[in-house]
């Protein structure tokens, strides 16, 4: 499906998302008990919402670090013009950027968990993060009368949606279908599709009790998954 996305030739709307390492997660929108904006952890479904609406709360509960990233979060998505509730993850604030050399070029870079993000400084995004006090990806909307009976929606776009403001940098988890838009050539469309058909023959030669050998040993398939993150 990728593929055929990727040469302008789906069939059907394609759906992705990209897997951001932000950390940590983030929840923000108004609490339709009071109409008040907020920001809060993952508290926000506790039976009593555990929910921040003025710095004096974040302070009375969060401390270092975490409670500066949620002031800010706090005073900077109250901007954005929220409806309902979003969720997202961290992926900097103004005080995390780096300025770091890769490959002879400066470039802002900022390291929310496990993965170093690095753009070119002088690049019209690296010039965006730069400016912005925050950054989020959303990848999760709520809607509901209230916190107990809110359904989630995962895959949509969200900071399209919302107003801009030069304090937040925010991207959406979604990668949008590119059908018809997309570049892949002929031959490179031909060369994916040659790598898939090997792959799908290497596959069919491989014993069905192999792959049961592995998904039922926890060490092999700890060891499976590693393997394939890497690749």
């Amino acid at each position: 499906a990728i593929r055929d996305m990727l040469s302008g030739n789906a069939s059907a709307p394609v759906s992705l998302t990209t897997k951001w390492d932000g950390a940590p997660a983030i929840f923000a929108g108004v609490d339709p008990s009071d109409g008040q904006f907020f920001v809060a952890k993952k508290g926000v479904f506790n039976k009593t919402p555990k929910l921040y609406k003025t710095e004096s709360e974040i302070n009375d509960e969060l401390s270092g670090d975490l409670a500066v990233k949620f002031k800010i979060a706090l005073k900077e998505f109250s901007k954005l013009g929220i409806e309902g509730v979003v969720q997202g993850d961290f992926l900097y604030t103004n005080d995390d950027l780096k300025t770091e050399n890769i490959d002879g070029e400066p470039h802002i870079t900022f390291h929310p968990n496990t993965i170093v993000y690095a753009v070119p400084v002088d690049s019209k995004l690296g010039k965006q993060i730069q400016g912005s006090e925050i950054g989020v990806v959303w990848h999760t909307t709520y809607r509901g009368a209230d916190f107990e009976s809110m359904s989630a929606s995962f895959g949509k776009e969200i900071a399209s949606n919302l107003k801009k403001s030069t304090g937040v940098w925010s991207v959406d988890a979604i990668y949008k279908d590119v059908s018809g838009t997309a570049t892949m050539t002929k031959a490179e469309t031909a060369s994916v599709t040659a790598t898939l058909s090997k792959a799908g023959k290497k596959f069919n030669s491989i014993k069905r009790s192999t792959f049961d050998g592995i998904t039922e040993n926890p060490d092999l398939l700890e060891r499976t998954k590693k393997f394939v993150n890497v690749k």
